[in-house]
Protein backbone atom coordinates (compact mmCIF):
# COMPACT_ATOMS: atom_id res chain seq x y z
CA UNK A 1 0.00 0.00 0.00
CA UNK A 2 1.33 3.56 -1.22
CA UNK A 3 2.10 5.98 1.76
CA UNK A 4 1.08 9.24 0.52
CA UNK A 5 2.26 12.70 2.56
CA UNK A 6 -0.23 15.40 1.48
CA UNK A 7 0.60 18.75 2.52
CA UNK A 8 0.27 22.60 1.19
CA UNK A 9 2.30 25.47 -0.06
CA UNK A 10 0.62 28.77 -0.01
CA UNK A 11 1.26 31.88 -2.11
CA UNK A 12 3.43 34.54 0.81
CA UNK A 13 3.49 38.24 -0.30
CA UNK A 14 6.90 39.61 -1.30
CA UNK A 15 7.66 41.35 1.88
CA UNK A 16 5.93 38.74 4.14
CA UNK A 17 7.84 35.47 2.99
CA UNK A 18 7.92 31.90 4.83
CA UNK A 19 9.95 32.52 8.18
CA UNK A 20 12.29 29.70 9.14
CA UNK A 21 11.54 27.61 11.70
CA UNK A 22 12.70 24.48 13.22
CA UNK A 23 9.97 22.03 13.09
CA UNK A 24 10.03 19.46 16.04
CA UNK A 25 8.20 15.93 15.45
CA UNK A 26 8.66 12.55 17.54
CA UNK A 27 12.09 13.74 18.62
CA UNK A 28 13.40 15.01 15.17
CA UNK A 29 13.98 18.35 14.24
CA UNK A 30 14.44 20.32 10.73
CA UNK A 31 15.14 23.81 10.16
CA UNK A 32 13.00 24.94 6.72
CA UNK A 33 10.67 27.77 6.00
CA UNK A 34 8.29 25.29 4.69
CA UNK A 35 6.83 22.48 6.80
CA UNK A 36 6.39 20.35 3.42
CA UNK A 37 9.97 20.02 3.73
CA UNK A 38 9.64 19.24 7.47
CA UNK A 39 7.13 16.38 6.56
CA UNK A 40 9.35 15.43 3.59
CA UNK A 41 12.16 14.56 6.11
CA UNK A 42 10.51 13.52 9.33
CA UNK A 43 9.31 10.77 6.86
CA UNK A 44 11.57 10.19 4.56
CA UNK A 45 12.33 6.58 4.31
CA UNK A 46 8.73 5.89 4.30
CA UNK A 47 6.42 8.17 1.99
CA UNK A 48 5.89 7.09 -1.74
CA UNK A 49 4.78 10.41 -2.61
CA UNK A 50 4.52 13.82 -1.54
CA UNK A 51 1.67 15.67 -2.72
CA UNK A 52 1.93 19.11 -2.54
CA UNK A 53 -1.41 21.52 -2.95
CA UNK A 54 -0.78 24.42 -4.52
CA UNK A 55 -2.37 27.70 -6.30
CA UNK A 56 -1.06 28.75 -9.65
CA UNK A 57 0.19 31.72 -7.44
CA UNK A 58 2.09 29.78 -4.98
CA UNK A 59 3.46 27.77 -7.59
CA UNK A 60 4.97 30.67 -9.19
CA UNK A 61 6.31 31.99 -6.21
CA UNK A 62 7.66 29.08 -3.54
CA UNK A 63 7.49 25.46 -5.45
CA UNK A 64 10.37 25.66 -7.38
CA UNK A 65 12.40 26.59 -4.11
CA UNK A 66 10.68 23.72 -2.03
CA UNK A 67 11.80 21.23 -4.75
CA UNK A 68 15.40 22.69 -4.42
CA UNK A 69 15.50 21.62 -0.95
CA UNK A 70 13.60 18.12 -0.69
CA UNK A 71 15.67 15.04 0.27
CA UNK A 72 14.14 13.14 -2.36
CA UNK A 73 12.35 16.23 -4.65
CA UNK A 74 11.26 13.20 -7.30
CA UNK A 75 8.72 11.99 -4.85
CA UNK A 76 6.95 15.16 -5.38
CA UNK A 77 3.80 16.33 -6.80
CA UNK A 78 2.33 19.06 -7.40
CA UNK A 79 -1.91 19.70 -7.12
CA UNK A 80 -3.18 22.67 -8.57
CA UNK A 81 -6.24 23.85 -6.50
CA UNK A 82 -7.87 27.56 -6.78
CA UNK A 83 -7.61 30.01 -4.43
CA UNK A 84 -11.14 29.00 -3.07
CA UNK A 85 -13.00 32.41 -3.66
CA UNK A 86 -16.46 30.76 -4.23
CA UNK A 87 -18.53 26.99 -3.09
CA UNK A 88 -17.53 26.23 -6.62
CA UNK A 89 -14.02 26.46 -6.42
CA UNK A 90 -14.02 24.85 -2.95
CA UNK A 91 -15.60 21.60 -4.80
CA UNK A 92 -12.98 21.61 -7.31
CA UNK A 93 -10.15 21.55 -4.68
CA UNK A 94 -12.34 18.58 -2.43
CA UNK A 95 -11.73 16.98 -5.84
CA UNK A 96 -8.57 18.12 -6.66
CA UNK A 97 -7.34 16.16 -3.40
CA UNK A 98 -9.89 12.93 -3.01
CA UNK A 99 -8.82 12.43 -6.88
CA UNK A 100 -5.43 11.54 -5.60
CA UNK A 101 -6.18 9.26 -3.14
CA UNK A 102 -6.52 5.14 -4.16
CA UNK A 103 -8.13 2.40 -2.42
CA UNK A 104 -5.62 1.59 0.07
CA UNK A 105 -3.46 4.44 0.16
CA UNK A 106 -2.43 5.07 4.07
CA UNK A 107 -2.09 9.31 4.13
CA UNK A 108 -0.13 11.95 6.11
CA UNK A 109 -2.11 15.26 6.16
CA UNK A 110 0.17 18.12 6.75
CA UNK A 111 -2.00 20.91 7.39
CA UNK A 112 0.35 23.76 8.17
CA UNK A 113 0.24 25.91 5.65
CA UNK A 114 -3.54 25.41 4.47
CA UNK A 115 -4.83 29.07 3.31
CA UNK A 116 -8.48 30.13 4.66
CA UNK A 117 -10.65 26.77 4.80
CA UNK A 118 -8.16 24.37 3.48
CA UNK A 119 -7.82 22.84 6.75
CA UNK A 120 -11.00 22.07 7.43
CA UNK A 121 -11.45 20.99 3.72
CA UNK A 122 -8.57 18.28 4.86
CA UNK A 123 -10.26 17.21 7.96
CA UNK A 124 -13.41 16.55 5.26
CA UNK A 125 -11.23 14.67 2.72
CA UNK A 126 -9.62 12.33 5.33
CA UNK A 127 -13.19 11.39 6.33
CA UNK A 128 -14.25 10.96 3.09
CA UNK A 129 -11.48 8.60 1.40
CA UNK A 130 -10.96 6.47 4.50
CA UNK A 131 -15.16 5.52 3.57
CA UNK A 132 -15.36 6.05 -0.43
CA UNK A 133 -11.66 4.98 -1.28
CA UNK A 134 -11.09 2.64 2.07
CA UNK A 135 -7.98 4.73 2.72
CA UNK A 136 -6.21 4.82 6.38
CA UNK A 137 -5.48 8.26 7.75
CA UNK A 138 -2.40 7.45 9.70
CA UNK A 139 -1.28 11.16 10.85
CA UNK A 140 -2.91 14.56 10.73
CA UNK A 141 -0.68 17.33 11.57
CA UNK A 142 -0.08 20.71 12.06
CA UNK A 143 3.34 22.68 12.68
CA UNK A 144 2.11 25.50 15.36
CA UNK A 145 4.15 28.27 14.40
CA UNK A 146 2.62 30.31 16.96
CA UNK A 147 3.47 28.10 19.42
CA UNK A 148 7.31 28.28 18.66
CA UNK A 149 9.26 28.10 21.94
CA UNK A 150 13.29 28.77 22.80
CA UNK A 151 13.46 28.44 19.07
CA UNK A 152 11.45 25.31 18.25
CA UNK A 153 8.13 24.74 16.65
CA UNK A 154 6.35 21.92 18.27
CA UNK A 155 3.81 20.00 15.82
CA UNK A 156 1.11 19.03 16.92
CA UNK A 157 -0.80 15.68 16.12
CA UNK A 158 -4.77 16.15 15.49
CA UNK A 159 -5.36 12.64 14.48
CA UNK A 160 -6.71 11.69 17.64
CA UNK A 161 -9.66 14.66 15.84
CA UNK A 162 -10.74 12.33 13.13
CA UNK A 163 -10.72 9.35 16.17
CA UNK A 164 -13.43 11.80 18.00
CA UNK A 165 -15.53 12.04 14.56
CA UNK A 166 -15.31 8.36 14.56
CA UNK A 167 -16.85 8.64 17.86
CA UNK A 168 -19.52 10.82 16.89
CA UNK A 169 -20.59 9.18 13.93
CA UNK A 170 -20.68 5.73 15.74
CA UNK A 171 -22.57 7.02 18.48
CA UNK A 172 -24.99 8.59 16.36
CA UNK A 173 -25.58 4.91 14.62
CA UNK A 174 -25.98 3.44 17.88
CA UNK A 175 -28.99 5.74 18.89
CA UNK A 176 -30.60 6.02 15.98
CA UNK A 177 -30.43 2.39 15.22
CA UNK A 178 -29.58 0.44 17.75
CA UNK A 179 -25.91 -1.28 16.18
CA UNK A 180 -22.88 -0.32 18.43
CA UNK A 181 -20.44 -2.23 15.94
CA UNK A 182 -18.27 0.82 15.11
CA UNK A 183 -18.37 1.57 18.81
CA UNK A 184 -17.43 -1.48 19.79
CA UNK A 185 -14.51 -1.68 17.63
CA UNK A 186 -13.55 1.74 18.65
CA UNK A 187 -14.29 0.81 22.36
CA UNK A 188 -12.44 -2.47 22.68
CA UNK A 189 -8.84 -2.04 23.71
CA UNK A 190 -7.71 -5.93 24.14
CA UNK A 191 -6.55 -4.99 28.12
CA UNK A 192 -9.60 -6.10 29.65
CA UNK A 193 -10.25 -2.64 31.00
CA UNK A 194 -13.29 -0.72 31.01
CA UNK A 195 -13.31 0.06 27.76
CA UNK A 196 -12.89 -3.25 26.68
CA UNK A 197 -16.41 -4.22 29.58
CA UNK A 198 -18.14 -0.98 27.91
CA UNK A 199 -17.48 -2.90 24.46
CA UNK A 200 -19.04 -6.00 25.33
CA UNK A 201 -22.00 -4.64 27.09
CA UNK A 202 -22.88 -2.59 23.73
CA UNK A 203 -22.06 -5.78 21.60
CA UNK A 204 -24.81 -7.55 24.19
CA UNK A 205 -27.24 -4.83 23.94
CA UNK A 206 -26.66 -4.82 19.91
CA UNK A 207 -27.52 -8.16 19.78
CA UNK A 208 -30.66 -7.99 22.07
CA UNK A 209 -32.22 -5.32 20.37
CA UNK A 210 -31.58 -6.91 16.38
CA UNK A 211 -32.54 -10.24 17.67
CA UNK A 212 -35.82 -8.86 19.81
CA UNK A 213 -34.62 -10.66 23.58
CA UNK A 214 -36.15 -8.23 25.27
CA UNK A 215 -34.62 -9.61 28.72
CA UNK A 216 -30.77 -9.59 27.60
CA UNK A 217 -31.08 -5.80 26.72
CA UNK A 218 -32.78 -5.11 29.87
CA UNK A 219 -30.37 -6.78 32.28
CA UNK A 220 -27.43 -5.36 30.17
CA UNK A 221 -29.03 -1.87 29.98
CA UNK A 222 -29.56 -2.05 33.66
CA UNK A 223 -25.40 -2.68 33.77
CA UNK A 224 -24.57 -0.08 31.27
CA UNK A 225 -24.65 3.23 33.51
CA UNK A 226 -21.75 1.82 35.66
CA UNK A 227 -19.97 0.86 32.95
CA UNK A 228 -19.84 4.05 31.21
CA UNK A 229 -19.21 5.57 34.86
CA UNK A 230 -16.33 3.25 34.67
CA UNK A 231 -14.84 4.37 31.33
CA UNK A 232 -15.24 7.68 31.60
CA UNK A 233 -12.80 7.66 34.75
CA UNK A 234 -10.34 5.54 32.40
CA UNK A 235 -7.21 7.81 31.31
CA UNK A 236 -7.53 6.12 28.12
CA UNK A 237 -11.01 7.93 27.45
CA UNK A 238 -10.53 11.42 26.27
CA UNK A 239 -13.22 14.08 27.40
CA UNK A 240 -15.36 14.60 24.52
CA UNK A 241 -16.29 10.60 24.28
CA UNK A 242 -16.99 10.81 27.77
CA UNK A 243 -19.62 13.27 26.94
CA UNK A 244 -20.65 11.22 23.82
CA UNK A 245 -20.94 8.01 26.36
CA UNK A 246 -23.14 10.06 28.59
CA UNK A 247 -25.93 10.48 25.41
CA UNK A 248 -25.74 6.74 25.39
CA UNK A 249 -26.61 6.45 28.82
CA UNK A 250 -29.46 8.64 28.82
CA UNK A 251 -30.77 6.76 25.54
CA UNK A 252 -30.43 3.07 27.03
CA UNK A 253 -31.00 3.25 30.67
CA UNK A 254 -34.97 3.62 30.22
CA UNK A 255 -35.02 0.46 28.98
CA UNK A 256 -33.13 -1.45 31.94
CA UNK A 257 -34.05 -3.76 34.38
CA UNK A 258 -32.35 -5.49 36.94
CA UNK A 259 -34.23 -8.88 37.67
CA UNK A 260 -37.00 -9.17 34.16
CA UNK A 261 -36.92 -12.65 35.69
CA UNK A 262 -38.66 -12.04 39.29
CA UNK A 263 -42.33 -13.14 39.06
CA UNK A 264 -42.84 -10.47 41.51
CA UNK A 265 -42.10 -8.16 39.29
CA UNK A 266 -43.65 -8.61 36.33
CA UNK A 267 -45.46 -5.43 35.95
CA UNK A 268 -42.35 -3.23 35.83
CA UNK A 269 -40.83 -5.71 33.74
CA UNK A 270 -44.02 -5.13 31.26
CA UNK A 271 -43.62 -1.56 31.54
CA UNK A 272 -40.06 -1.84 30.64
CA UNK A 273 -40.91 -3.96 27.33
CA UNK A 274 -43.49 -1.32 26.09
CA UNK A 275 -40.66 1.11 26.48
CA UNK A 276 -38.60 -1.16 24.15
CA UNK A 277 -41.15 -1.80 22.00
CA UNK A 278 -41.65 2.33 21.72
CA UNK A 279 -37.92 2.32 21.02
CA UNK A 280 -38.34 0.08 18.06
CA UNK A 281 -41.19 2.10 16.56
CA UNK A 282 -39.16 5.24 16.47
CA UNK A 283 -36.34 4.01 15.11
CA UNK A 284 -38.25 1.64 12.40
CA UNK A 285 -37.55 -1.15 13.66
CA UNK A 286 -40.80 -2.81 12.67
CA UNK A 287 -40.38 -6.30 12.40
CA UNK A 288 -38.78 -6.41 16.04
CA UNK A 289 -41.41 -3.97 17.31
CA UNK A 290 -44.44 -6.78 16.27
CA UNK A 291 -42.56 -9.39 17.51
CA UNK A 292 -42.20 -8.29 20.73
CA UNK A 293 -45.60 -6.83 21.11
CA UNK A 294 -47.29 -10.12 20.19
CA UNK A 295 -45.37 -12.10 23.30
CA UNK A 296 -45.74 -8.51 25.56
CA UNK A 297 -49.80 -8.81 25.16
CA UNK A 298 -49.90 -12.80 26.20
CA UNK A 299 -47.14 -11.15 28.78
CA UNK A 300 -49.68 -9.02 30.51
CA UNK A 301 -52.66 -11.76 30.84
CA UNK A 302 -50.09 -13.93 32.53
CA UNK A 303 -49.30 -10.92 34.65
CA UNK A 304 -52.59 -10.01 35.34
CA UNK A 305 -53.18 -13.60 37.37
CA UNK A 306 -49.44 -13.58 38.90
CA UNK A 307 -48.19 -16.30 36.91
CA UNK A 308 -44.52 -16.71 35.87
CA UNK A 309 -43.80 -14.35 32.20
CA UNK A 310 -41.50 -17.16 31.36
CA UNK A 311 -43.48 -20.73 32.27
CA UNK A 312 -44.41 -22.54 29.47
CA UNK A 313 -47.35 -23.38 30.71
CA UNK A 314 -48.83 -20.19 31.95
CA UNK A 315 -48.22 -18.62 28.79
CA UNK A 316 -49.91 -21.13 27.25
CA UNK A 317 -52.99 -20.67 29.61
CA UNK A 318 -52.86 -17.26 28.42
CA UNK A 319 -52.43 -17.85 25.20
CA UNK A 320 -55.86 -19.88 25.40
CA UNK A 321 -57.74 -17.09 27.41
CA UNK A 322 -57.02 -14.96 24.33
CA UNK A 323 -57.81 -17.02 21.79
CA UNK A 324 -60.88 -18.61 23.32
CA UNK A 325 -61.99 -16.25 26.14
CA UNK A 326 -65.63 -18.13 26.94
CA UNK A 327 -63.94 -21.00 27.84
CA UNK A 328 -63.07 -22.14 31.42
CA UNK A 329 -60.29 -24.35 30.29
CA UNK A 330 -57.19 -25.07 28.22
CA UNK A 331 -55.67 -28.19 26.75
CA UNK A 332 -51.85 -28.70 27.55
CA UNK A 333 -49.39 -30.57 26.03
CA UNK A 334 -48.54 -33.11 28.94
CA UNK A 335 -50.84 -32.15 31.51
CA UNK A 336 -54.53 -32.64 29.56
CA UNK A 337 -57.35 -30.33 30.27
CA UNK A 338 -56.16 -27.30 32.81
CA UNK A 339 -58.97 -24.85 34.45
CA UNK A 340 -57.89 -21.24 33.80
CA UNK A 341 -56.79 -18.52 36.26
CA UNK A 342 -60.04 -16.62 36.56
CA UNK A 343 -57.88 -13.51 36.92
CA UNK A 344 -56.43 -14.57 33.28
CA UNK A 345 -59.78 -14.92 31.63
CA UNK A 346 -61.00 -11.40 33.07
CA UNK A 347 -58.17 -9.91 31.59
CA UNK A 348 -58.79 -11.83 28.22
CA UNK A 349 -61.98 -11.18 27.59
CA UNK A 350 -61.07 -7.16 27.45
CA UNK A 351 -62.48 -6.01 24.27
CA UNK A 352 -59.68 -3.68 24.09
CA UNK A 353 -57.22 -6.41 24.87
CA UNK A 354 -59.13 -8.90 22.27
CA UNK A 355 -59.06 -6.10 18.78
CA UNK A 356 -55.67 -5.41 19.89
CA UNK A 357 -54.59 -8.95 19.91
CA UNK A 358 -56.30 -9.43 16.61
CA UNK A 359 -54.83 -6.84 14.85
CA UNK A 360 -51.50 -7.75 16.50
CA UNK A 361 -51.44 -11.37 15.32
CA UNK A 362 -52.46 -10.75 11.90
CA UNK A 363 -50.15 -8.25 11.05
CA UNK A 364 -47.14 -9.93 12.60
CA UNK A 365 -47.80 -13.09 10.76
CA UNK A 366 -48.25 -11.04 7.67
CA UNK A 367 -44.74 -10.04 8.38
CA UNK A 368 -43.21 -13.39 9.18
CA UNK A 369 -44.66 -14.47 6.08
CA UNK A 370 -42.83 -11.82 4.19
CA UNK A 371 -45.02 -11.24 2.38
CA UNK A 372 -45.80 -14.55 0.51
CA UNK A 373 -49.60 -15.24 0.41
CA UNK A 374 -52.58 -13.21 -1.16
CA UNK A 375 -53.18 -9.63 -0.94
CA UNK A 376 -50.08 -9.18 1.20
CA UNK A 377 -50.06 -5.88 2.74
CA UNK A 378 -47.95 -2.87 1.40
CA UNK A 379 -44.35 -2.28 2.87
CA UNK A 380 -45.64 1.56 3.62
CA UNK A 381 -48.54 0.20 5.08
CA UNK A 382 -47.29 -2.44 6.98
CA UNK A 383 -45.28 0.50 8.52
CA UNK A 384 -47.92 2.79 9.60
CA UNK A 385 -49.95 -0.47 10.99
CA UNK A 386 -47.37 -1.66 13.37
CA UNK A 387 -46.71 1.80 14.96
CA UNK A 388 -50.48 2.51 15.53
CA UNK A 389 -50.77 -1.09 16.89
CA UNK A 390 -47.87 -0.30 19.23
CA UNK A 391 -49.16 2.78 20.39
CA UNK A 392 -52.00 1.17 21.87
CA UNK A 393 -50.57 -1.05 23.67
CA UNK A 394 -49.82 1.18 26.36
CA UNK A 395 -53.63 1.41 27.29
CA UNK A 396 -53.22 -1.85 28.21
CA UNK A 397 -51.14 -1.24 31.35
CA UNK A 398 -54.54 -0.20 33.13
CA UNK A 399 -55.22 -4.29 33.15
CA UNK A 400 -52.62 -4.63 35.22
Amino acid sequence: MSLKAITFLGYTPPDRPYREATYRLDGQECTTPFMAEATARFFQSQIDTLLVLVTEEAEKQNLKTLHERLPEPGKLKAVRIPSGQSAAELWTMFSAIEGEITPGDRIIFDITNGFRSLPVLAFLVASFVRIVRGAHVERMLYGAFDATSQGITPVFELTPLLALLDWTTATDAFLKYGRADDLVRLARRGDGGALDELAEALSTLTAGLQTSRPTEVQVTAAGLAGRIAAARADPATPAPIGLLLDRISAEYTPLCHEVPTDPARAGEVLRGQAEIIRWYVARGLYVQAITLAREWIVSLVVASAGGDLFANDDRALAESAINRPSSPTAQLRHRGEVPIPPAMRETARSDELQKLWCDTRDLRNDIGHTGMRPNPRLAANVKDQVTNVCNRMFSLLALL
